[in-house]
């Protein structure tokens, strides 16, 4: 994504705005100044400004930067907080006491680009902002990431991806953030994670029935819910779709990388006889003898959640617990989306816990 298309979206795009907004936490009547000149020279690519305070200030960068770019770009978030400290502004504005500078770029930045986001000094008030490549939703890279990435060069893993899912079925993400998204419309302020999960969630019964924490976590972690454990404006979008749709947008939009490279092991075979620990070992072999973040780490731990996740939610895949023969149903990266969908609705095991979901929501009205 080129940065030029990065400012289009943030000005044409309401919805980018949005979410930047919630993430912000302030009011969608806030302004967008594009390009503001401040001083030395120095253009701000947006100023937002909220009940005539400046909020943040954003810089936006492209997805097949270079690491002096990318540096650069860090610097020039580092003037935004001098300006802040030392109240420069160009109309006159004063600065709010919530004060963000925003390195803003595409999610192809952290996957694409020979340099790792996790190993550079920001500022305590610089926020790191991602903007997916494929579905626009915007999300704020947190703390903790930053430190598994940097953990990553450490101990010389590759990154094919940012994002987590582990431990669960991409259904339970589904139910999950569509009963959040019901307590959002009944009028909760605040969710607590415990109670939600002891006095409903496990009476759903799904396969990861005690683990509804990690649900939790990469809900937050894609952007979807929030602080408040309430979902995102974008959250609430993807809790409205039918699960096929859900899961296909899941699937395209941040899964792809790894299930890219566990069909690579398949060679388009229909039957294949590989064990979890022989497909991270032939994953490993291809990175030249080097983990990859998120799929092979853990001795072959993360290879056994994202099969059952291609075997539940997807159907592609059909395996019998501790059993190495995997027969294949469909590779879901020859599919386009609206394709996808109809195999995920013929195959995914999904829609019988989702409707168990529905009757207990039922009861509870």
């Amino acid at each position: 994504m080129r940065e030029s298309k990065v400012h289009d979206l943030i000005i044409e795009d309401g919805a980018i705005r949005y979410g930047i907004n919630n993430i912000l936490s302030i009011s969608n009547n806030a302004q967008y100044h594009h390009e503001d000149l401040y001083i030395n020279g120095i253009i701000a690519d947006f100023t937002v400004i909220e009940d005539n305070k400046i909020r943040a200030i954003i810089e936006c960068k492209a997805g097949d930067i270079n690491v002096t770019e990318y540096v650069r770009g860090i610097g020039q978030t580092l003037q935004y907080e001098y300006f802040y400290e030392e109240n420069i502004s160009p109309r006159g504005y004063e600065y709010h006491q919530n004060f963000s500078s925003i390195l803003l770029f595409p999610s192809s930045v952290v996957r694409k680009n020979n340099f790792n986001i996790g190993n550079f000094k920001y500022s305590q008030r610089t926020s790191l902002y991602e903007i997916n490549d494929n579905n626009n939703v915007i999300r704020k890279i947190e703390q903790k990431e930053l430190d598994k990435l940097k953990d990553a060069t450490s101990k010389n893993l590759v990154t094919i991806s940012q994002y987590y899912f582990r431990d669960n079925r991409i259904y339970e993400y589904y139910i999950l953030l569509k009963y959040l998204s019901f307590l959002k419309f009944r009028g909760e302020k605040n969710l607590n994670r415990r109670v939600i999960e002891d006095e409903f969630l496990r009476k759903i019964q799904t396969h990861n029935n005690q683990n509804w924490r990690n649900a939790f976590i990469t809900l937050s972690s894609l952007g979807f819910i929030n602080s408040d454990n309430l979902p995102t404006p974008f959250g609430i979008t993807l809790a409205h779709l039918e699960y096929e749709e859900f899961a296909a947008k899941i699937l395209i939009s941040y899964m792809k990388p790894y299930v890219k490279e566990i069909f690579s092991c398949f060679d388009n075979k229909t039957i294949v006889e590989l064990s979890n620990q022989e497909i991270k070992d032939f994953i490993y072999i291809k990175y030249k003898n080097r983990d990859v973040l998120f799929l092979t780490e853990s001795n072959g731990r993360y290879i056994s959640s994202w099969l059952s996740i291609l075997r539940d939610d997807y159907g592609c895949i059909e395996f019998n617990s501790r059993s190495k023969s995997r027969v294949i149903k469909y590779n879901p990266n020859d599919f386009n989306e609206d394709a996808l969908k109809l195999k995920i609705k013929d195959f995914s095991v999904a829609y019988e816990h989702i409707s168990r979901y529905e009757r207990l929501l039922k009861e509870m009205r």
